[in-house]
């Protein structure tokens, strides 16, 4: 099994995830935190998906 390894910095994404196109509509300033991390989760499967392809 090979392993890979990596760093993302993602914190101005997350904290700023309820302006974004994908999740403007569902969340607000209000409820920030939810979004941020529905983004964490989306970002993860993202990354997970790509990594797996991979190897």
């Amino acid at each position: 099994m090979k392993a890979f390894g990596g760093i993302v910095n993602a914190s101005r994404s997350l904290i700023c995830a309820y302006k974004s196109e994908m999740w403007k509509d569902k969340y607000n300033e209000t409820n920030f935190e939810e979004a941020t991390r529905a983004e964490a989760i989306r970002m993860r499967d993202e990354l997970n998906l790509k990594v797996n392809k991979r190897g």
